[in-house]
Order: structure tokens, then sequence, then C-alpha cells
């Protein structure tokens, strides 16, 4: 826990906006709010990491190919994730993504 909350207090320290979330949360235990980031830059500490907490970062892009590229340039990658309205750029994504798993969640046509 305490690990996780270092993570949160670094992404507010380089910069990341904190949208919801980042505390401890008061009960028995080791919880934390669900935390999210917005305005998150590749070099970030939060963006580098597997934080393996309740942490998402918000990043933005411009073309597919910048998002599997962005994606692909890691150290760990376990997992990966696709949400979009549009089936053929998911599976198109997720079959590039350099990970162990990728899960698509698509809600749209093509």
């Amino acid at each position: 826990m305490n690990k996780i909350l270092n993570y949160i207090e670094i992404g507010k320290k380089e910069g990341a906006k904190l949208v919801t979330g980042g505390n401890r949360i008061n009960r028995e235990g080791n919880f934390i709010e669900p935390t999210i980031f917005a305005d998150v830059e590749d070099d970030m500490t939060i963006a580098r990491e597997e934080i393996f907490g309740p942490v998402m970062s918000i990043m933005k892009f411009k073309t597919i190919d910048e998002v599997i590229q962005r994606a692909n340039d890691h150290h760990y990658g376990l997992s990966g994730g696709v949400q979009t309205e549009n089936i053929h750029k998911a599976m198109r994504v997720s079959n590039e993504l350099q990970c162990g798993l990728a899960f698509v969640n698509c809600w749209g046509g093509p």
C-alpha cells in the first residue's frame, strides 16, 4: 500500500493531473481509492512502471500507429487493453501489442 501511495505522490510531483482518488481508504486493511491521472506523459514514472494498484493513467494520442508504438515501448507488459467503438481498430491494436495477454472491449460496429 505504501509503495502505491508513493507512486501516486510521484505522479503528482511529475505534473500529472490527479482527477480522482489518490488516498488511503479509512477502514481496516490496506485499501486505496481508485485513482485516475490525466495529462500523463510517456516519460512519467506512473506511465513507465507497473504499479499493481488501483491507479489509471490517461494519455492522449493522435494515430493508431502512435498508440501501438507507445504501448510497446516498455520494460514489462503483463497485459494490455483496448477499448473502442471500432472492432477493426481493436483487433489491429490487440494483435500488435507486445504483452502477455490483450483484452478487447468493443461496444460499436466497424
